[in-house]
């Protein structure tokens, strides 16, 4: 008897995977940004993909970084540091074009001098990104050295700093602005290959909505 009530019992729903915060993003699932005014035009009320996961390591710390996409080319890069206030970064991918129309060439070179205590100002307000711009910057970091994961590694723990199983070594340099809720990241790697971030720090209610992608 046993086996005929297991063989025509209802097949039990298989549990929905929900979304409560940014940080538990996966490749594939959606979000959409609010209205908000603080949000650059790149962002605001946009519907992105998230298209990857990656891992950024230092020595005493390590956190995710996760790539989405909407409609257009435009990557947006949302990132999880330690702040007391538990606001996500988030971040664009500037071009060499986009570095030299906000900032002198010469100051921004300051950045990789010793002993790495460089204060930039931008050169222009009109820009797309005018909402992510500080009045002023002032470094924090000169050549960190840290390494980049394209693996997720927030439930795990990335290989030691120190061994050979490492990810892809890079230099990493940092500028504060604004009450420290604006920066400029910049990494540069062993192949001498340069990303530069224009980032700043937003509470995670900038995100309206989050959709997790069915498997």
């Amino acid at each position: 008897m046993s086996f005929f009530k297991s063989l025509f019992a209802k097949k039990q729903p298989v549990p929905t995977r929900t979304l409560s915060h940014a940080s538990e993003l996966q490749i594939k699932d959606i979000f959409t940004f609010g209205d908000s005014f603080a949000l650059p035009q790149a962002m605001r009320k946009m519907q992105l993909q998230v298209t990857d996961i990656n891992t950024l390591e230092f020595k005493h710390s390590h956190y995710a970084q996760i790539i989405a996409q909407g409609s257009g080319s435009q990557l947006v890069y949302l990132s999880f540091p330690d702040n007391p206030q538990k606001m996500i970064k988030y971040s664009l991918l500037l071009t060499r074009s986009e570095v030299e129309a906000l900032f002198d060439m010469d100051d921004f070179s300051e950045i990789f001098e010793q002993p790495g205590h460089a204060r930039l100002t931008p050169i222009t307000k009109n820009h797309p990104y005018a909402d992510m711009v500080a009045e002023e910057y002032i470094q924090q970091d000169f050549m960190t050295t840290g390494y980049f994961h394209r693996q997720d590694y927030r439930n795990s723990t990335p290989p030691q700093f120190n061994e050979d199983s490492h990810g892809q070594e890079f230099e990493y340099y940092s500028l504060q602005g604004d009450q420290e809720k604006r920066f400029i990241d910049i990494f540069i790697f062993e192949n001498g290959d340069t990303d530069v971030y224009l980032s700043f720090l937003r509470p995670a209610n900038e995100i309206a909505e989050l959709w997790a992608k069915d498997e």
